[in-house]
């Protein structure tokens, strides 16, 4: 999918997709530092959308390492559904239901969580269950990455979470906050 394609699938529905450009290789490479890749076992996707973030994370991940990428646009999961790579699980369903689907694959928890959801426009109560859904299947020792649009998401990150972190990534269509959360 080329970038105008990307552009017209998104704003189909901007709600759903939170932005009209696919994530510069700038912000890729800011949200998937904090990951140890050498010890990421599990690593959960949520808001794939086109997959360029999702082919990074593969490109990185260990042999034996497994990738649960969650997305809900019917567009986005066929083109990721696309990627031949037997560590991918792509999962047309909504991030609430991470425990849901690690149980389904024999899995506990995550060591890290990639996150490109559009939190701030989200209502309340489904950030509110995606927050939970994320914090009780990450790991003592993972990390949860997160990139917005601004800063509106940043203080219920702060109630989430004891540790957060951001950065910013000025070299992204829009410019970005990314966000390091720890337990």
């Amino acid at each position: 999918m080329n970038r105008l394609q990307f552009f017209f699938e998104a704003t189909k529905n901007i709600r759903q997709a939170g932005t009209i450009a696919q994530s510069s290789r700038f912000l890729i490479r800011k949200m998937l530092l904090p990951i140890d890749f050498s010890k990421a076992k599990v690593i959960v996707e949520l808001g794939a959308g086109n997959g360029c973030i999702t082919k990074a994370i593969l490109d990185k991940m260990l042999p034996d390492a497994q990738l649960l990428s969650f997305e809900v646009n019917p567009k986005f999961i066929d083109l990721l559904e696309g990627i031949n790579d037997k560590r991918l699980h792509v999962i047309a369903d909504s991030a609430e239901k991470i425990p849901e689907y690690l149980a389904q694959h024999n899995l506990i928890h995550t060591n890290a969580v990639v996150s490109g959801l559009p939190l701030a426009i989200f209502p309340k109560d489904l950030n509110t269950n995606i927050m939970e859904a994320i914090k009780n299947t990450l790991s003592d020792e993972g990390v949860y990455t997160q990139f917005q649009y601004s800063l509106a998401s940043f203080g219920m990150l702060k109630k989430q979470f004891p540790s957060v972190t951001r950065d910013f990534t000025p070299l992204n269509i829009p410019p970005a906050f990314v966000y390091i959360c720890r337990k």
